[in-house]
């Protein structure tokens, strides 16, 4: 099956010292959310920051590239009446902070790209390498609901919006390849051989259903191996 893109978001844009222009596009159906950007704010005259707002009914949340690393930066907060107030660009005390840096976390730093945010769940993306984590995140709590590798063979990207049979969403569940911890062997991975001898690493996976009501993984008993960098 080809991959498919869904239609954009509709989005609605905040730029600094202006006020609050409201574009109309599709919105994107598979999430019951819109996102909101590009706000831009200018620290230094050569530099532009940029952040994107998604906001449903359940949660709100603001997202920014940084600038000093991989990844994006994450600010957490209920969702109010008032949507301006909402996804105005500013960290208050209430804010629950994600993907800063953080010398005193074990990895030190954390690499997330947004994939979604549906209901009170943000889906996210993680990993500076082709070896890649899916991570789901409880708003504004901060709780990681998930946190397990994953790989998509299409090289369909889902922070790219891109949905397909190797990855795909809606607002019931979600459908993806999560990493196994049993280890594979020349018995239980097809190509290991090839995948030793090209990059060392590999791993098996099962084609798996996370269901956002309940927030559980299930399996299919539907398995394969994949290369690992």
């Amino acid at each position: 099956m080809m991959p498919s893109h869904p239609p954009q978001r509709r989005a609605v844009q905040l730029a600094a010292g202006l006020g609050m222009s409201l574009g109309m596009s599709l919105g994107l159906g598979l999430i019951p959310g819109l996102a909101i950007g590009p706000a831009r704010a200018e620290p230094a005259p050569d530099t532009t920051v940029v952040w994107h707002c998604y906001r449903n009914a359940a949660a709100t949340v603001l997202a920014t590239e940084k600038t000093e690393s991989v990844g994006s930066r994450y600010l957490l907060r209920k969702t109010t009446a008032d949507l301006k107030a909402d996804c105005a660009v500013e960290q208050r005390p209430t804010d629950r902070v994600l993907g800063e840096d953080d010398p005193t976390n074990a990895k030190g730093w954390s690499a997330y790209n947004t994939i979604g945010l549906v209901q009170g769940l943000l889906i996210l993306d993680e990993g500076t390498s082709p070896d890649r984590s899916l991570v789901i995140v409880e708003v504004p709590a901060g709780r990681k609901i998930l946190d397990v590798g994953y790989s998509v063979q299409e090289g369909c990207s889902p922070s790219s919006g891109c949905q397909s049979e190797e990855f795909r969403f809606d607002d019931k569940e979600l459908t993806f390849w999560r990493q196994l911890k049993e280890k594979p062997t020349p018995k239980n991975c097809q190509g290991y051989a090839g995948f030793m001898k090209t990059t060392g690493s590999a791993a098996l996976e099962e084609r798996s259903v996370f269901t956002f009501a309940t927030r559980k993984v299930a399996g299919s008993g539907t398995k394969r191996c994949t290369v690992r960098q």
